[in-house]
């Protein structure tokens, strides 16, 4: 029978999300060890999650976990940086070590032949680093010039500038990985004392995931880890400031053609009530490319390559940004149609096409990234790290399709109140200023 192609074929079922299971173990030191076998490919993933975030640095040394993330490669005994490097270019391991505000992870992915020794190597690196003096001069030196180099770029600048405003001094105002002032006055002792204190088996996490029974990880963890000693507190949320709308902020960057813009507000923790309607809500305002924001500003009026938004959830109240940029004659307008945007989503509500859109684009990718190991380690330390709930993936589209208008306009009229809102540019004052009447005062400040 020949099929009528004048007619769009029905779409499949949804694709099933089909989780490993995890195992979960302790050494008697403490290290909790969470594995799941998948047998079929010869690879493994593993991923060291540590309380050892920017949330437990001075902040006078803020970029301390960075860094000493940065040297954990550096050298060991018997072994210098060059040597390190060697010995993971012969596994053919992918080595990755990153710090937020909470947490650090070392993150690696190798074939199952090479497990004993690339867990040996990460051993190596996690309880004999010596953090020799000229690597961490050499490496703090690297890092100061990449943030010399980020402040010329003014979406950096208009980042960081917002978070300044909603935060203040607190932790979550200031960058993760630290300021030139601060990384510049860390030296190896700082180092050596951070890595002593933080870097302990009682609260850190192994999850490991790929072609590996669980006798086979044991007895290597066992070997590699069972004789590390010690216990690290699990990295506090910090105080949650009272969101406020300030005067318009400015950052004059002369003969800038563009405005980077930013709509901000404090906004939730990972792990609270509202947390699928918020976003459900996000991917319409501004977390998708047919988002109400992107479809306005660039489809619509073609003033920009994107606009997007996103709430970043953390375990304290990470902030609210809607973002993009315009040519700086676009400015005041730009504001004024993401204003509007967001006051639409707090008064009316959304559409049948949007959440179906939303839904969709929400649930029916899932399964896309639970594919590989390296994936799934990824989203399982996720739940960790944020006190998820062990069924939150398998359960994911579930509540997001149980979301409804009515909620999408109530969390949007609690999060998004315009006397909570932040508004914050970066461009060539004299262009943009003028283009900002009726948005209330204007701050115009210097690019530092």
């Amino acid at each position: 029978m020949t099929p009528d192609r004048s007619v769009r074929p029905a779409p499949a079922a949804p694709r099933a999300l089909a989780l490993p299971r995890f195992e979960r173990h302790a050494l008697p030191n403490g290290l909790r060890i969470e594995h799941a076998e998948r047998p079929g490919l010869p690879e493994v993933s593993l991923h060291l999650v540590l309380e050892c975030g920017a949330g437990v640095e001075p902040p006078r040394l803020g970029g301390l976990g960075e860094l000493t993330a940065r040297l954990l490669t550096a050298g060991t005994p018997g072994r210098d940086a060059i040597e390190m490097a060697r010995w993971l270019d012969r596994l053919g391991v992918g080595y990755r070590a990153t710090v937020g505000y909470a947490v650090g992870a070392v993150s690696m992915h190798f074939l199952s032949e090479v497990f004993e020794e690339a867990l040996e190597f990460l051993a190596e690196t996690i309880l004999d680093s010596e953090f020799p003096e000229h690597e961490v001069e050499r490496i703090r030196g690297e890092r100061i010039d990449e943030i010399e180099r980020q402040a010329d770029d003014p979406a950096t600048v208009a980042g960081l500038a917002t978070i300044a405003e909603l935060y203040g001094d607190r932790l979550y105002g200031r960058p993760a990985a630290g300021t030139g002032a601060t990384v510049s006055e860390i030296g190896p002792e700082a180092v050596r004392e951070f890595h002593d204190a933080r870097f302990r088996p009682g609260g850190a996490l192994l999850i490991a995931c790929g072609d590996l029974d669980r006798e086979r990880l044991m007895s290597a963890a066992k070997a590699r880890f069972g004789a590390w000693s010690g216990e690290a507190a699990p990295v506090p949320p910090p105080e949650t400031p009272e969101p406020q709308a300030n005067d318009l902020i400015l950052i004059d960057r002369p003969g800038s053609p563009q405005s980077e813009i930013r709509v901000a507000t404090v906004g939730v923790p990972y792990n609270t009530g509202d947390h699928h309607a918020i976003i459900v809500a996000n991917a319409i305002l501004g977390g998708l490319f047919n988002s109400r924001i992107n479809l306005n500003l660039r489809e619509d009026k073609g003033w920009t390559y994107g606009a997007r938004s996103s709430f970043r959830f953390r375990r304290g109240a990470g902030p609210f940004v809607a973002r993009t940029a315009v040519e700086g004659a676009r400015t005041g307008p730009a504001f004024e149609e993401i204003l509007g945007e967001i006051e639409t989503m707090r008064t009316t509500l959304v559409t049948a096409d949007e959440m179906k859109l939303a839904r969709n684009a929400l649930t029916l990718s899932l399964p896309l990234q639970f594919e590989t190991a390296v994936q799934i380690c990824g989203k399982v330390s996720r739940q960790r790290i944020f006190g998820l709930p062990d069924d939150y993936w398998e359960t994911y589209r579930a509540r997001i399709e149980a979301v409804t208008p009515d909620e999408v306009r109530e969390v949007c009229r609690t999060y998004l109140d315009p006397g909570r809102l932040t508004l914050l540019a970066v461009g060539d004052a004299a262009t943009a200023a003028p283009t900002l009447n009726g948005l209330g005062p204007v701050d115009v400040r210097p690019a530092s």
